[in-house]
């Protein structure tokens, strides 16, 4: 299906691999896969940690047609300063967010982190949802794409080609 996108988790250590976005871009070629389906996730204390590398290696693998998104966002320290100047896709919200957004402190940096990413046009996808009551209040804050436990567990790849299969009908 043409709609379906994976995420993959990219280690830091793999964005130190010689020639890693050439490599990467042979072998999704290779599967006869669309490179912007498979959404590349690396989390931000690999951004913290080594800014300029991680910085030049996502620029290959956009230039290249894959989409990059920051994984865990929230859970630096410089999370701000760090997200004004990164190349990234989409922003995925830590859900640490999710767990103290009920708490008034908690609700206004929830609301505040996707005001600015929608000012910055930039998608985001809350993570760690668990309940209908988190994606009814994700709804209410024009967060719309969420992903959690609530909708589904980790699961083999023949049992999401199923789940696919059967969403599609």
């Amino acid at each position: 299906n043409k709609d379906v996108s994976v995420a993959v988790n990219v280690s830091r250590v793999d964005t130190f691999e010689s020639g890693f976005a050439d490599r990467l871009a042979r072998e999704v070629d290779g599967y006869g896969l669309r490179r912007d389906a498979l959404r590349l996730e690396i989390t931000e204390t690999a951004y913290i940690q080594n800014e300029t590398h991680i910085c030049r290696v996502v620029a290959a693998l956009r230039e290249r047609g894959f989409r990059v998104e920051m994984d865990d966002f929230g859970s630096g320290f410089s999370s701000l300063n760090t997200l004004k100047d990164l190349p990234v896709d989409t922003l995925k919200l830590d859900m640490k967010f999710l767990l103290n957004s009920e708490s008034e402190r908690g609700s206004i940096i929830l609301i505040s982190v996707v005001e600015m990413a929608r000012r910055m046009r930039l998608p985001m996808i809350a993570e760690g949802v668990e309940n209908p009551e988190q994606t009814k209040l994700l709804k209410n804050w024009d967060c719309n794409t969420v992903q959690g436990y609530y909708f589904a567990r980790p699961m083999p790849a023949e049992a999401f080609e199923k789940l696919i299969d059967e969403t599609q009908r």
